[in-house]
């Protein structure tokens, strides 16, 4: 094998999981080889690594976007079964509540596109209140969930709070070079 061939074979059996005896053994090199393009390859071992993470999450839907496709795909069964169904027949409150719990799931998976907030150049208290009350909007208008709304709200209180002591410190620092020339 070509140099360039065994190292990429070193990162996929890295990447896989197998130690550097094993490796040794299959590739016929040395273990200090090993241990110096552990080092030299680790980004390509980690990128590798995450991307067979990223296949097998994706494979037993354990991502958000497919996650999202399987409720969405079954929300959309449900309402077809509904549509079709023959109310003597079938049973319309459990399709029914099917169709309310797929829907809720669905949206507790919504996470909003834009971002919350993006400050221009400069933070200012102002801005931050913007931020706030655009948060209160999305709220009301059930485009964030409960947990999101949590988390943007803590953000934004502790950027404010920041704000706030940086305004309050430098009328504190004017005040003392004030008093400090009258002396």
């Amino acid at each position: 094998m070509k140099p360039q061939e065994l190292k990429l074979a070193f990162v996929e059996m890295r990447a896989e999981g197998h130690s550097y005896q094993e490796i040794c053994d299959k590739l016929h090199i040395a273990k200090a080889t090993c241990t110096k393009w552990e080092r030299e390859l680790r980004d390509q071992i980690d990128r590798m690594k995450a991307e067979a993470m990223e296949t097998l999450y994706e494979s037993y839907h354990m991502t958000k976007a497919s996650r999202i496709k399987t409720l969405g795909s079954t929300l959309e069964s449900i309402e077809t079964a509904l549509e079709g169904a023959d109310l003597s027949e079938a049973d319309p409150l459990k399709l029914m509540d099917m169709k309310l719990k797929y829907a809720e799931a669905l949206k507790k998976e919504y996470t909003a596109t834009a971002p919350a907030f993006t400050p221009g150049e400069r933070i200012d208290g102002k801005a931050i209140l913007e931020a706030l009350a655009s948060l209160l909007d999305r709220i009301r208008a059930g485009e964030v969930t409960a947990d999101q709304a949590t988390r943007e709200s803590r953000v934004l209180s502790d950027l404010l709070k920041a704000y706030d002591l940086t305004e309050i410190r430098a009328k504190v620092d004017e005040l003392e070079a004030v008093l400090n020339r009258r002396q």
